[in-house]
């Protein structure tokens, strides 16, 4: 694929991100190219910096690090890969520092499904997640399915806040259930390779 067409999905995915948030009823806003994040999601005059990243489809994953029961190097399958890094010009690619981004907004642009994943320290290097509906054996907890991940859940990890489905009104989450939650997002909802 050609770099024009490249930066035209990239593009694509942030404007579907874009409208995701806003119809989400959140106040996000596209910026200009060269910084280290794509949009910005204002949520309770809190500003949150947000990364999107798009895989135009399903791919073998290739091969896991560990072994199976056999001795025996086992397949991830197939899914949707996101590496995270950033172009550096003429130096290449780097990783994302901690701190220059808070949410990552991973599109899986061939079926327009969004990954809302919170950066909580020091930003993954790639991300792998299934096709919506795809069956896990009992064994791979930290595999996930790409539709797993909505915004509200990601929101309640960056802010404290408890989302406010149908209640009168909105008080702070404990910081115990906070600590639950920031510890369960970061502990492999996901595979990381």
């Amino acid at each position: 694929m050609d770099k024009q067409a490249t930066i035209e999905i990239g593009k694509a995915a942030e404007h579907l991100v874009a409208a995701d948030l806003i119809l989400s009823g959140y106040r996000a806003t596209m910026v200009e190219a060269g910084l280290p994040y794509d949009l910005v999601l204002d949520h309770d005059g809190r500003i949150f910096r947000v990364q999107v990243k798009t895989c135009t489809g399903v791919s073998d994953l290739g091969l896991m690090h560990r072994r199976n029961r056999n001795g025996q190097r086992a397949g991830l399958g197939v899914g949707y890969m996101f590496r995270m890094h950033r172009n550096n010009g003429a130096a290449g690619y780097r990783a994302y520092a901690p701190g220059e981004i808070d949410l990552l907004a991973l599109v899986a642009l061939d079926i327009r499904v969004i990954a809302y994943l919170p950066v909580l320290g020091k930003p993954l290097l790639s991300v792998c997640l299934r096709s919506p509906g795809h069956q896990h054996d009992c064994r791979a907890q930290r595999r996930r399915n790409v539709d797993e991940f909505p915004i509200e859940v990601a929101m309640t990890a960056l802010t404290g806040a408890r989302p406010v489905l149908a209640v009168k009104e909105s008080r702070p989450q404990p910081e115990i259930a906070r600590r639950t939650i920031l510890a369960s997002l970061q502990k492999g909802l996901f595979d990381v390779a």
